[in-house]
């Protein structure tokens, strides 16, 4: 993984979010030089607003109030890609994250939610209780099983840490949301979607002992 194929990708995306309307509201990523040579894709002042111990409501004004994010979805759901490379176009982290809206916007905000159950049908159900998803790479604090690598984050919790085999690119973490929870509106544009994206190879991470363990297997 490269800041060039990082970047070559997230265009992927934003053109594939963009004009399937799955984007309503989009900031595309910006980079920042770092000390020694380094590149920060995709720095926010507020990323790590949602690791304090506030209110889930609190966090999700505060990121969307502030335009914290990179992309909104049609549902209010915010998506935030960070990549760090050091001086020799190394990762050295990501912080990938999913932040769904704890209400949704309202009939006059967005009518097209209510209006075509064949695109956003399963994001409007009363029954559904909505998570923010976070994938992380952080190899400098790395605790075989305990903290890989590689790991995915459900709701919050500060112990989850499921170990996923490999850094995560920016099109496997937005297919693997519209897959699992954008299932209709996948389908409907999955020609467009489904278009192989620019390449990065694998990057794996995941040790032998976290093999042992339920894991996550990641995408292209």
């Amino acid at each position: 993984m490269t800041p060039q194929g990082v970047r070559q990708q997230l265009e992927d995306v934003y053109s594939r979010l963009i004009v399937t309307n799955l984007s309503v509201k989009q900031f595309y990523p910006k980079e920042q030089n770092l000390v020694g040579g380094g590149v920060s894709i995709g720095s926010l002042p507020l990323g790590s607003i949602s690791l304090r111990d506030i209110s889930y409501e609190e966090i999700y004004r505060e990121i969307e109030g502030n335009d914290g994010y990179h992309i909104k979805l049609p549902d209010g759901g915010l998506l935030i890609f960070q990549y760090i490379f050091d001086g020799a176009g190394v990762l050295t982290k990501h912080r990938l994250c999913y932040f769904p809206s704890f209400e949704l916007p309202s009939v006059d905000e967005a009518p097209h939610l209510y209006e075509n159950d064949e695109l956003y049908g399963d994001v409007v159900l009363k029954k559904l209780v909505r998570f923010p998803v976070r994938f992380d790479y952080a190899p400098e604090e790395h605790k075989d099983v305990d903290h890989p690598k590689s790991h995915l984050t459900l709701g919050q919790y500060e112990n989850c840490r499921i170990p996923v085999d490999a850094a995560v690119s920016p099109n496997a973490f937005v297919m693997f949301l519209l897959r699992n929870f954008y299932t209709r509106s996948y389908r409907r544009n999955k020609n467009t979607l489904d278009k192989r994206p620019h390449h990065i190879p694998a990057m794996p991470t995941i040790t032998d002992a976290e093999r042992r363990v339920a894991h996550f297997m990641n995408g292209r």
